[in-house]
């Protein structure tokens, strides 16, 4: 039996100094990131032994929002080389062996064109209704989405409703994570390419771990998934299937917590 263990990056297993939160101690860190010669991203030495741990009872899936140049800087959660399979830009590139697969992207792209959810049609929109008080860079992922770069201080909390309905109605979901709005065409999903890899691996149980609204449909497709306490998607107190758990602790501690549950399960089904 085949067990896939699919899980976001970014407040999951890997946090910054902004994120951990003050559960933790300096000597229990490691870095796992650099960027510009700076330390970025951490896990706690326990984390990590536990995810290269796992790789004995089950095969692991980084799914992460990172392009493919954001997500190769993210070295210390790997003991050795890279797992074989990757799922980055929310799920529309399929890395294998650290080269995307093309026939995926190609028919992602159809997807996105026919739908006429592609950048060129959202930008114009993202002008419309969106403030440049609060706006501080829009950024385009590898073209495939957008991201705003937002003063959380100065941004509209009260009209997120009404903004994700309106660009919903549009074919584009939005997501709020920390100072980054994403802007995502529904054809580009985690869930998607995780079938994807589950297929390819012939795997019989899927375990998944994710924070934010980006990553539910990644859980609410897996046959067991662990969401993080602090992450958006809990905070939104968006309704999730009973397969779904919340962490009962909060910060860089919560990913300890998903290693330690997934390492439990994958035991029991090797």
């Amino acid at each position: 039996m085949t067990v896939l263990f699919a899980s976001d990056l970014d407040q999951t297993l890997i946090y910054s100094r902004n994120s951990m939160g003050m559960d933790v101690s300096e000597d229990e860190l490691v870095e796992v990131e650099r960027y510009e010669g700076k330390p970025l991203s951490y896990m706690t030495k326990k984390s990590q032994s536990a995810l290269w741990k796992i790789n004995e009872s089950a095969f692991f899936l980084p799914v992460t929002t990172r392009t493919q140049a954001q997500y190769e800087r993210v070295t210390g959660i790997f003991e050795g080389q890279a797992p074989r399979f990757a799922v980055i830009s929310n799920g529309a590139v399929i890395l294998e062996n650290g080269q995307p697969i093309k026939e995926w992207s190609d028919g992602i792209r159809q997807q996105c064109v026919s739908r006429k959810t592609i950048i060129t049609e959202l930008l114009p929109e993202i002008e419309r209704h969106f403030s440049e008080d609060w706006v501080l860079k829009v950024r385009e992922a590898d073209d495939w989405f957008v991201y705003l770069i937002v003063d959380r201080a100065c941004f509209p909390e009260d009209k997120l409703d009404f903004y994700t309905e309106t660009f919903k109605k549009l074919g584009w979901g939005m997501s709020l994570q920390g100072r980054k709005l994403y802007f995502m065409p529904e054809s580009i999903t985690k869930a998607g390419a995780m079938e994807y890899i589950k297929k390819r691996l012939e795997a019989s149980y899927v375990i998944a771990a994710g924070d934010s609204l980006l990553d539910l449909d990644l859980l609410e497709s897996a046959d067991y998934s662990m969401l993080a306490s602090h992450g958006e998607a809990v905070r939104s107190a968006v309704p999730v299937s009973g397969h779904v758990q919340k962490t009962e602790k909060h910060g860089i501690k919560a990913g300890e917590e998903i290693l330690a549950r997934v390492a439990e399960i994958s035991l029991q089904r090797k």
